[in-house]
């Protein structure tokens, strides 16, 4: 069965869905060709930024909290693991961007698509900017309302807190784009001023053909003996795999708003959240910090995921995995509550006894008894935290009886003030329980 990984965004084909993010591993046009030769279908060259001082970058300048502290590491990549750098933008002057994005595309030709990045802090330096691509090889622009992080959420300062004053500005852009860019341009949103659906359909009535969900946070660490912030003394970008389910939600709110395709950005990790961003309605997406720590390669695996999954579902295209989950995510009035029957279960096979089910138990319903974990039915909710934290996946919460052995306080049977009738074998299992 054939398989088509294509998607085409403003009249531009992509291979496959997988794009660089704009960082560190497009800086240049060597380290873009190398991307598209490993299978990435095109790559967002990094930003080109017009703070000079952003130009020039410390050394060192990246911190990976939760990677190699994380025992399985580096076999198993964590999600859990967040890049912060000080590396705001290209180290590339306009003139020799616009060069080194030729160069870049001279290189993949038309097997990959080149994507020019700028931001600024006034309109004639946006105008500056969008026709210094209008005059390059690049084949769509992006708006990079995202960068830099050096600043405070809210601030409409400029200079060193540009990074906040952009989304304050971004429809004026856009409407400036679509009068003098001559190639499709679109919009990375910042995650962090306010609804980013909202901003969306903003962006699209202001004459956005596409759009970018969303980018990375801003933070701050500090070191507890001296009291100064870490690790380069001032706010920093933070962004990893953690962030997907953030990341999903804005799409998948998105999504339904807008009439524009949506390039998927923060949190991609493994093949498989592609296929959850493109079925909250995302066209492709891009991706950084699963290459920073794993290089260029890792898109074959991903390519070779993807096409193995189409095959054993029946799919043919990702045209037909789009939008699929939308209208199946439901408002928390409809999620079922109250379940009846569901208790913890613990497999004496697997149980070693450690403890750990039981000190996280918050309703006191477990105990340690011969070096294994019993349940008891009267206390336990059935909530599944003991599950959710067994290192041997020895005990799970789930349905033994169709109605609860006791009044519980957030069941149906509490609220509906009745106690249920035990059949001779629930009877059973309360009284060994109990005792």
């Amino acid at each position: 069965m054939s398989i088509d990984l294509s998607c085409e965004i403003c009249d531009v084909t992509f291979k496959n869905p997988f794009i660089l993010s704009s960082a560190t591993p497009t800086k240049t046009a060597r380290n873009i060709s190398r991307g598209i030769e490993a299978g990435w279908a095109g790559a967002v060259m990094k930003t080109l930024v017009p703070l000079e001082y952003a130009r020039v970058y410390p050394r060192p300048r990246f911190k990976i909290y939760w990677l190699k502290d994380q025992g399985a590491y580096p076999k198993i990549i964590p999600r859990s693991f967040s890049i912060t750098d000080i590396e705001e933008g290209s180290h590339l002057n306009p003139e020799d961007y616009v060069k080194e994005l030729d160069n870049a595309k001279k290189a993949v030709g038309d097997d990959g698509v080149i994507i020019g990045s700028i931001t600024a802090g006034d309109m004639d330096t946006w105008q500056k900017y969008i026709e210094l691509i209008n005059g390059s090889r690049a084949d769509i622009l992006e708006l990079n309302f995202s960068c830099p992080y050096a600043g405070e959420p809210g601030t409409k300062k400029k200079g060193e807190k540009l990074g906040w004053t952009l989304m304050y500005m971004a429809e004026d852009v856009l409407r400036l784009a679509k009068k003098t860019c001559s190639i499709p341009f679109t919009p990375k949103i910042s995650s962090q001023t306010g609804e980013v659906d909202d901003w969306a359909k903003r962006f699209e009535a202001a004459g956005s053909p596409c759009l970018t969900l969303s980018h990375r946070i801003s933070t701050l660490d500090v070191d507890i003996e001296s009291g100064k912030p870490i690790p380069f003394g001032c706010i920093g970008g933070f962004g990893g795999p953690y962030l997907i389910g953030f990341s999903l939600k804005w799409i998948a709110k998105a999504a339904p708003k807008v009439n524009v395709p949506i390039i998927a950005c923060m949190g991609m990790l493994e093949w498989s959240d592609t296929i959850k961003y493109i079925m909250v309605g995302a066209s492709a997406i891009q991706s950084c910090s699963a290459v920073m720590v794993q290089g260029y390669d890792v898109v074959k695996h991903w390519l070779k995921m993807i096409n193995d999954y189409m095959r054993e579902h029946s799919y043919t295209s990702i045209k037909e995995l789009r939008g699929i989950a939308l209208n199946q995510i439901n408002p928390p009035t409809m999620v079922e509550r109250g379940n009846e029957g569901v208790y913890a279960v613990v497999d004496r096979s697997k149980c070693t006894g450690c403890g750990i089910c039981k000190r996280c138990c918050f309703y006191f319903a477990i105990d340690t008894k011969e070096g294994k974990a019993e349940i008891n039915l009267k206390n336990c909710d059935g909530c599944g935290l003991c599950h959710e934290v067994c290192p041997e996946n020895a005990i799970v919460a789930k349905k033994i009886m169709e109605k609860d052995a006791y009044p519980r306080p957030d069941s149906k049977s509490y609220h509906g003030h009745y106690m249920p009738k035990l059949n001779s074998k629930q009877q059973e299992i309360c009284r060994l329980s109990e005792e």
